[in-house]
């Protein structure tokens, strides 16, 4: 990835030490805990061990993950043990006869890619009469095969389950990477709105500062004769302005603390304080490249050719259950039969008692359209996908060339913005200037001034704006996970959510 536009992430982060607003005046904030002090990475990292949906997304990749072992079974041999035991008394003319018999078979089946199905049968049986009649133990040994040549014949067609399942897999995958995307991109925008709120509240701050300020100087100039007594009520009523500004702005910046912790799940009562800054990175990346990495790392793209894999397999197999059922079917036994469990066991492997039979099994079906509804509707399934994978290509295309033309646009918005505060504070120093010699009103202070306001606060939503652009650049190209260094096998060995808590937000 070009290094243009990953600054977002490799910024560093100065620490800052905004006021609390639990500490300024007139603040309406409920008692709390003193704040503690949070980066960015912090929060992607509490957000990873505490957020509930990506905690709940976890807990469903482990059923996902054992549906995949569930289709990887299927040409593993299976053992099966039986066991019976039967009592039978049967009295007939006054006399009771009673049968006592008992059983134990063990069973051995596989499946194998071809579709034929093999199975290795040991049946043992144990019969007593309460007569004269002695034990009889028979013992048998079962080799069968089943084959399918047309219908379900075929690696293609018995692997196409499997090579599905591998394919859901990788779409449940691809889906939880973009949960996760989905949540960094939350947390980060939630990070930067705290960030923006803090110094909206310092720029209130200050400019209730500079007109308190400005009313001292004006109380001076008055008493010199400079400037009429009248100019001091624009003075005080600038001033009531600005404490109502401060308490929105603690009010909105309450709001945002309030945010940030609800999506990082963490305990409610906590007070962060943001402390990064505002760095604003270069962007330099074309629409090729981008383009590219987008079709490369786009989980919702990725998912969509796999779905189109799926349906062909799938439409495949729907195919091949429209032929004729035509089955080679073959066993061999050998049985053995004696007074006693060893010698009917001997004898059974002696070979003195052995058969064997092979055929063939046709089935013609006449009449059940019930094949060729599902073929058609698994040969639809496949056209639509093919659908779906042209549409997404055509709005990838699209998404990458209007979300980089916002960040280009962005980008110009905050050098603009930058440089019209620099002028708005170069006009009000040369107006204080004026009014020190009485060659302008107290009127045009307070409105330089608050022009001043406006374009600092104009540049600070100007350069989150900017950064946010970014951040959505990042998650239109798939590339959040690779720009904030996250890999999707990591989180399962995340530590406990005290442990981080603990770590990633230290007490000051």
């Amino acid at each position: 990835m070009a290094t243009g536009f990953t600054g977002a992430f490799a910024q560093e982060t100065t620490p800052t030490e905004p006021v609390d607003s639990a500490e300024r005046e007139g603040a309406f904030t409920l008692p709390t805990r003193s704040s503690q002090p949070l980066t960015l990475r912090e929060a992607i990292h509490l957000a990873l061990a505490n957020n509930r949906s990506l905690e709940k997304a976890g807990l469903d990749r482990e059923s996902q993950r054992f549906d995949l072992r569930v289709a990887e079974d299927e040409f593993v041999p299976n053992l099966d043990l039986t066991s019976n035991v039967r009592y039978n008394p049967i009295t007939t003319n006054g006399n009771e006869v009673t049968t006592s018999a008992g059983s134990v078979s063990a069973a051995v089946s596989q499946r194998a890619p071809t579709g034929a199905r093999f199975g290795l049968i040991w049946d043992n049986f144990a019969t007593d009469l309460s007569t004269q009649s002695p034990k009889i133990y028979d013992s048998n040994l079962y080799l069968e095969l089943n084959q399918p040549l047309l219908r379900g014949g075929g690696i293609k067609t018995n692997l196409t389950n499997l090579r599905v399942a591998r394919l859901s897999e990788q779409t449940n995958v691809l889906e939880y990477r973009r949960i996760v995307m989905n949540t960094i991109t939350s947390v980060v925008f939630t990070y930067r709105n705290l960030l923006q709120a803090q110094l909206q509240v310092d720029v209130s701050r200050a400019a209730l500062e500079r007109a308190q300020e400005q009313l001292r100087i004006n109380n001076a100039l008055v008493s010199s004769g400079i400037i009429a007594p009248v100019e001091i009520v624009q003075t005080e009523a600038d001033i009531a302005n600005q404490r109502f500004n401060l308490l929105t702005a603690e009010s909105i910046l309450d709001s945002a603390r309030f945010s940030l912790v609800k999506i990082l799940d963490v305990d409610r009562s906590t007070v962060y304080r943001a402390v990064d800054t505002l760095a604003l990175p270069e962007f330099a990346l074309d629409v090729v490249t981008a383009r590219r990495l987008a079709y490369e790392n786009r989980p919702d793209y990725q998912q969509v050719l796999q779905g189109k894999q799926a349906s062909e397999l799938s439409e495949y197999a729907a195919r091949n259950n429209r032929l004729w059922a035509l089955n080679l079917s073959s066993r061999y036994r050998l049985a053995g039969t004696d007074n006693s469990f060893p010698n009917a066991l001997d004898r059974s492997f002696s070979r003195l008692n052995e058969d064997w039979a092979v055929g063939l099994t046709l089935q013609v079906p006449f009449g059940d359209l019930t094949r060729e509804q599902n073929h058609l509707r698994a040969r639809i399934r496949d056209q639509k996908a093919g659908l779906d994978v042209t549409e997404i290509t055509e709005n990838i295309e699209i998404e990458v060339r209007e979300s980089r033309r916002t960040v280009l646009l962005a980008q110009q918005r905050a050098k603009v913005a930058e440089t019209a505060r620099g002028l708005a504070e170069r006009k009000l120093e040369i107006e204080k200037g004026k009014l020190q010699v009485g060659r302008t009103t107290n009127f045009a202070i307070v409105t330089f001034q608050n022009d001043l306001i406006t374009s600092r606060l104009n540049e600070i939503a100007a350069q989150i704006a900017y950064l946010n652009s970014l951040t959505s650049f990042e998650q239109t190209l798939g590339t959040t996970l690779t720009v904030w260094g996250v890999r999707i096998e990591d989180l399962s060995r995340l530590p406990a959510r005290a442990e981080i808590a603990n770590s990633a937000a230290p007490t000051p």
